[in-house]
């Protein structure tokens, strides 16, 4: 394989665990280049704001059913 559609046709065909694994695989290599920006950091209230925000949306979502 020497260009991207055709890595792209091979990568259709894998299984859904082994394109996980291909995908974790160019995540690292693209951050140990330097080409990925370094991965999010939240505090623990903003997450627990959006969590809340989630579960009053999913019970207003359950009364409209």
């Amino acid at each position: 394989m020497s260009t991207l559609v055709e890595i792209e046709t091979a990568v259709d065909a894998l299984p859904a665990e082994q394109k996980q694994e291909l995908f974790l695989f160019l995540a690292a290599r693209l951050r140990g280049a330097g080409q990925l920006p370094p991965p999010r950091e939240f505090s623990r209230e903003q997450m627990n704001s959006w969590f809340a925000d989630d579960e009053s949306g999913m019970a207003r979502f359950r009364e409209t059913r």
